[in-house]
């Protein structure tokens, strides 16, 4: 099966009777989840005439390098990978995929991190790797054109809820809804502490005949903070077959928890399970 030729399967939501789980972990066996349908916009805009590699940033648990690096092998298109971190430290299991792969791992201190939304350095890092450089966890419009097909499966729901970080999911699928002229309302959980950033972002570019609420206030203490609250949501879903991420999709339930009603809901989960590897998360 290739990255984005992939079958929905949506199935009940455990503990809720009016509720289904699109399970995006299932799609793919190495890179399930939302990152290869943000990434399907990039790679067609991918020309081999002015491009020779694809580069995008990530962390060291990066859900969008592992599927960026696992992408670019399939396509015999050279990867290099800006990681936030130090080369001297022990490679992740996430980065050491990335390097069985065939990615080249490039590290970054925090201050040289802080400069990937500049232009000056996307043009630097244009023409140092002849690279189609790609924002950070597949942002943009080039990442929601993957994601719109998802609105073909929520538009006959009251609700459709989902975890957010750099919210292009969210909003790829709003403006398919748009399309659809769909009545369903997009419902998302905000995993970033940003003191209002993404909330002024989709007042800005939601589509007008979408309805759409964020929660912003269920990161729990900040992006990637894992409270024993949340290990215990994630070990009561285990114990039904639907594997969580303390990153995303734990704060996705735990928060839909709180608000389930009769309405009829369908839950995306964006997969991204990368986050379930990190040393120092056992529940």
């Amino acid at each position: 099966m290739g990255a984005w030729d992939w079958q929905p399967y949506v199935e009940p939501l455990p503990f809720f009777p009016y509720t289904d789980a699109l399970r995006l972990d299932k799609i793919h066996p190495e890179i399930s989840g939302n990152k290869p349908l943000k990434l399907a916009g990039f790679v067609q805009a991918f020309n081999p005439k002015t491009h020779r590699s694809l580069l995008s940033f990530g962390g060291a648990h990066s859900n969008h390098l592992h599927a960026l690096a696992y992408v670019a092998r399939s396509l015999n298109i050279p990867a290099f990978l800006l990681v936030r971190g130090y080369e001297h430290l022990p490679l992740t299991p996430t980065l050491q995929d990335c390097q069985n792969l065939g990615a080249k791992l490039v590290f970054l201190d925090k201050k040289t991190y802080a400069r990937r939304y500049e232009p000056e350095f996307w043009q630097e890092l244009e023409q140092r790797y002849q690279a189609l450089v790609i924002p950070e966890g597949g942002a943009g419009e080039l990442g929601e054109l993957g994601c719109k097909p998802l609105a073909h499966l929520a538009q006959h729901y009251e609700e459709v809820w989902l975890a957010c970080g750099s919210g292009t999911t969210a909003l790829g699928l709003a403006k398919g809804l748009a399309k659809y002229q769909a009545q369903t309302q997009v419902c998302v959980v905000n995993a970033v502490a940003d003191q209002g950033e993404r909330r002024r972002a989709f007042s800005a570019q939601m589509p007008k005949s979408v309805r759409w609420r964020l929660l912003d206030e269920a990161h729990l203490g900040g992006f990637a903070k894992i409270t024993p609250e949340l290990r215990d949501t994630i070990a009561r879903y285990d114990a039904q077959g639907l594997p969580l991420d303390p990153v995303y999709t734990a704060k996705l339930c735990l928060a839909y928890e709180s608000q389930a009603s009769t309405r009829k809901a369908l839950l995306i989960h964006t997969g991204g399970l990368q986050g379930r590897r990190v040393g120092s998360f056992n529940h």
